[in-house]
């Protein structure tokens, strides 16, 4: 898949699909969320690359595939690895929507083929302008949220809406 990453970005981000969560995004996620990182696929990652070399985790999403749908979510960003980037990459990254929308930007662009749908349950005001920027959609839902990437029906999105509300938060 070609890179969803603006040029500008590149030189030191890249977000790619990672088998092992447990190996790059388990210390994080256990600070962020008080358990280990589902231990089922897909799990998307940022990571930073300094002027010397290094790669640090900068951030984490997963996607759990539902029928024919994905469930966005266990998103978290790395403070550490932001506080590492200079003032004018991270100037950059933010000027770009900074890195969860670029995760999510990602995943859209990997799965779109393989769902109807992306939802995500946010309940975050800050987490959710970025999923709004990125193409979440607020469902009428409190803290639900949809990403209608291709034409479907209304009827459509009522089923898959109902169907994803009656598992509650994920």
């Amino acid at each position: 898949m070609k890179s969803t990453l603006p040029e500008a970005l590149c030189a030191f981000l890249t977000i790619t699909e990672i088998d092992d969560s447990d190996f790059f995004i388990q210390k994080l996620f256990k600070r962020k969320f008080g358990h280990t990182p589902p231990d089922f696929p897909r799990h998307f990652a940022a990571f930073y690359r300094n002027p010397e070399g290094a790669s640090f985790v900068a951030g984490y999403s997963h996607m759990r595939k539902f029928d024919d749908v994905y469930l966005s979510g266990g998103s978290c960003t790395e403070g550490e690895t932001l506080r590492k980037m200079s003032v004018e990459e991270a100037a950059l990254l933010q000027s770009h929507g900074g890195v969860w929308f670029q995760i999510l930007k990602y995943k859209f662009a990997k799965l779109a083929e393989e769902c109807d749908a992306f939802f995500g349950h946010c309940g975050d005001a800050r987490a959710l302008q970025v999923a709004i920027a990125a193409g979440f959609v607020q469902l009428e839902h409190q803290h639900l949220i949809a990403n209608w990437h291709k034409p479907l029906p209304p009827e459509r999105h009522r089923e898959l809406t109902a169907k994803v509300h009656a598992l509650g938060p994920f």
